[in-house]
């Protein structure tokens, strides 16, 4: 599902979500509502339907607007390819990361204290000046700007940039490869997978 359908289905919700608004205030009976809630209901499937099944991004609170975990599904692909093309990285590889990361949780908290979209430690977010890691746009922002700067680091190699973003450069440096770790390889194999790179070689 491209962008442009993304953008076109919310403003379909939203015109969805004041046409029940006006309804409920000019009739304010319960048959008004329950008019509203089956429309919402319509939306939350043709939505479901249009994303194919194919993502996890998209998690159903009630029968109204579609959500991820509390964002706009809509709003959240389109932060991710504005970092995208902000800092030349890949929108499907941002997209896998936070996909293993968090869920698309902007809430999330590892007991590492890992925070948001990207599980940005405190010491990398503080680096990248993110003041809220709970904040969808800052997460992917400062996330982002760190994927960039690891892909630099290691010559454009995917898998071992995931290996540093899971375990840490400095443990990819040490072992000049993906470390040891079955977290660490289980991380990189799970993300190359959802880039369809199985066969891939750090």
């Amino acid at each position: 599902m491209n962008v442009t359908q993304m953008f076109l289905l919310f403003q379909y919700q939203q015109m969805n979500a004041s046409w029940q608004t006006a309804q409920n205030d000019q009739t304010g009976s319960s048959e008004a509502g329950e008019t509203g809630n089956s429309s919402s209901q319509l939306f939350a499937s043709l939505f479901q339907a249009a994303l194919g099944g194919g993502t996890n991004v998209s998690s159903y609170q009630g029968a109204s607007a579609p959500q991820a975990k509390g964002e706009n599904v809509g709003s959240l692909e389109n932060v991710i390819y504005s970092m995208a093309q902000k800092y030349g990285v890949d929108p499907n590889l941002i997209q896998q990361v936070v996909k293993a990361e968090s869920g698309f949780n902007s809430k999330a908290t590892s007991q590492a204290g890992a925070m948001g979209l990207m599980q940005l430690m405190p010491g990398t977010a503080a680096s990248y000046g993110v003041q809220n890691a709970y904040d969808a746009t800052q997460n992917l922002e400062g996330g982002t700007h760190f994927l960039k700067d690891l892909l630099d680091r290691f010559q454009g190699n995917v898998p071992l940039s995931l290996a540093a973003y899971n375990a840490g450069p400095g443990a990819v440096e040490k072992y000049q490869g993906v470390p040891p770790y079955k977290e660490t390889q289980a991380y990189v194999q799970k993300i190359m997978a959802g880039l369809n790179q199985n066969d891939w070689k750090a």
